[in-house]
């Protein structure tokens, strides 16, 4: 018996040495508010303060697309934007003879030298302006109104520990249906940096599918004392998350304008009488009564 219990005794302590030496399972990361996330993010290019207080700046923007069929088309864009944005804006393309701008009364826009006399311009120009600044704007875009965080959840991207924040927007803060408002942004665990973004595809009915987009940002440029991204790379992803051949390259550079700018950029240039009329709302024809009665 005594043998016995001294083989027992060896066997539970070898047991409880194993137990003792075992890595440690870590607990499932807790997820942070996602005001106070977005506010790390915001410290980590600068801070919110820093990048409301630039002012006036002026982003050119010269963007490379591949379509699917292998079709190259390339453009530059110039934004003027007072911080933090989306508007006040205004929008310049030189090729195109285009001129848009909002100062938050109503967009405006004159193309190859004519009035854009379409009323739903006085809605589309924020519309446009939003859908390509937000992009390249963040994180500081995710401050803005209309942005909404749904969930935050812990996740990786190609091994990095990430927060991953699941995103819903309106209907009518992307200028285009084909623009899907459910997003997923990826910030760094511990740094707190962008990391990418992804946006669902979305089906417009019938055969009609728009892809979805895979974006990542590089190479950050100091502008006064905050940092922003100066190229993104946008891939098309189909419903499956397969990355598509449709791809766009953007370069961007930054420089800052004194507030005395402003009324120079954003108010509507276009004279009252030229301005598009808006819809009027025709009560319905009502029906002529036959004679005599």
């Amino acid at each position: 018996m005594k043998n016995v219990h001294t083989t027992l005794t060896v066997v539970v302590l070898a047991a409880v040495a194993t137990v003792a030496n075992a890595p440690a399972q870590s607990a499932p990361a807790t997820p942070p508010p996602a005001d106070e996330l977005i506010r790390k993010a915001c410290d980590a290019a600068g801070g919110l303060e820093a990048f409301r207080a630039l002012g006036i700046v002026h982003l050119t923007l010269d963007r490379s697309e591949v379509a699917k069929d292998g079709t190259e088309t390339k453009d530059q864009v110039s934004f003027f934007f007072r911080a933090p944005g989306p508007i006040p804006a205004r929008l310049e393309n030189v090729e195109r003879k285009l001129v848009a701008g909002d100062d938050g009364t109503g967009g405006w826009a004159i193309n190859g030298g004519a009035v854009d006399q379409r009323a739903m311009t006085k809605f589309m120009v924020e519309r446009v302006i939003r859908t390509d600044l937000f992009q390249l704007l963040l994180p500081f875009s995710l401050t803005w109104e209309g942005v909404t965080v749904r969930n935050v959840a812990a996740d990786t991207v190609d091994g990095t520990p990430a927060w991953r924040l699941d995103m819903a927007f309106p209907a009518n803060f992307f200028f285009t249906p084909q623009i899907s408002s459910n997003w997923r942004i990826y910030l760094h665990r511990d740094r707190a940096t962008v990391l990418r973004a992804e946006s669902d595809p979305t089906d417009l009915g019938g055969d009609m599918k728009a892809d979805g987009m895979l974006i990542t940002w590089a190479k950050p440029v100091k502008l006064g004392e905050v940092w922003l991204f100066s190229e993104m790379v946008t891939l098309g992803r189909n419903l499956k998350g397969e990355i598509l051949p449709h791809t766009r390259r953007d370069t961007m550079s930054y420089r800052l304008l004194p507030l005395t700018e402003a009324p120079k950029l954003f108010p509507n240039p276009i004279p009252p009488d030229k301005r598009p009329k808006p819809y009027k709302l025709e009560p319905p024809a009502q029906p002529v009564p036959p004679p005599g009665e």
